[in-house]
Order: C-alpha cells, then structure tokens, then sequence
C-alpha cells in the first residue's frame, strides 16, 4: 500500500468517526404510527407520533439519550423526565394508561412486541389515555384482520414541577427574616 493511499484512508476514517455521534440512531421497524392507530390518533390533545422504533425506549442512559434526542427532533420537546405507567395494563392490546395530569406537552411511548412508538399530546390537564398497540406492531390474521401486539409497558415523558429542596425553604426564610431585620431598623 502506498503512503498517499494510505493516508487517504486514514482521513476517510477519521472523517466517519466525526460524522458520527455518540449514540447510535433509532432504527424504524417498517410499521407507521400514523394511520394504524385510530384509538391514539383520536384521543383529546393528541398532536403527532413517531416510529415504530426497533427495539426498547428504555434501558441504559445511552438508548434513553437516544430516545430523548428523537423526541427533540420529532416533537421540538426536550427536558423531560420519563416515568413509567404502565400499571395493570401489561400484556393487553388496549385499554386506559392513567397518570398524574399534565399541563405542558407531553409524548407516551408505547412498547409492544420487539417496537414502540412515540405519541406526542398537548398537555391540558390530560391524566388518561385510551390506547391500543396498532401503531406500535401488529400481527396479521385470518383474512387480513390486523390485531395489536401485547403493551410491554408504557412510558410518559413529561415535564415534571420542581419541588423545592428544604435548603430553598430555609435560604427563603432566612432572606426574609433579614429583610425583616432591615425594615425594623429603618424605622428606628
């Protein structure tokens, strides 16, 4: 091998390993959400979705960096936290995800079979959702009939409220025990 072919592949390799990022892209699973899932599309507040996505939304920090990554791409969300609700739901095609009401945007994932999918609703005090698994995976059947894969579990990515720590309590109180302080010797 030459040394200007040489390098030349040194470059080409150096170049890939810039191109690519840190995490590995989600890979789509050949389902659409859209248009599979008359119950999730129906739902109040609901705005778009994304995927099937091969695979788990959950996992290490590396798949959920991934996941959080595709949200912002898809949806313009970022900062949300991911709390899983899937409660007594597991194992059926659909049924009611209930959760602690969301004001702000939030997106659900749906993970049935060996995909998920990422469903994005506007927020508004929302604390359930009617779901089914069509968008996520689906069998096919006699003659056709299309039937949802079983929910492995459900996942809300939302913005959570900060709830102060007690330190914040207590720097608060003793800001204005001190604004106390000086507005008592003012007046003196």
């Amino acid at each position: 091998m030459s040394k200007s072919s040489y390098l030349c592949g040194l470059v080409v390799a150096a170049s890939a390993l810039i191109g690519t990022s840190a995490h590995a892209a989600l890979t789509l699973s050949g389902i659409a959400c859209t248009g599979q899932s008359p119950t999730m599309v129906s739902q109040p507040g609901y705005l778009d979705c994304a995927g099937a996505f091969d695979g788990n939304n959950l996992g290490n920090a590396s798949r959920l960096a991934d996941v959080n990554s595709r949200i912002f791409t898809e949806f313009g969300l970022s900062g949300l936290t991911s709390q899983d609700i899937t409660g007594s739901s597991g194992g059926i095609t659909s049924g009611t995800l209930t959760f602690a009401a969301q004001s702000s945007p939030f997106v659900l994932a749906l993970k049935a079979g060996d995909a998920f999918s990422l469903y994005e609703f506007s927020g508004g005090g929302a604390s359930s959702i009617t779901f089914d698994t069509l968008g996520v995976g689906f069998f096919s059947g006699p003659r056709n009939s299309h039937f949802g894969q079983e929910l492995s579990h459900a996942t809300l990515y939302g913005s959570t409220p900060a709830v102060p720590e007690p330190e914040t309590y207590a720097l608060m109180l003793a800001g204005l025990g001190a604004m106390g302080f000086i507005a008592r010797r003012r007046k003196t």
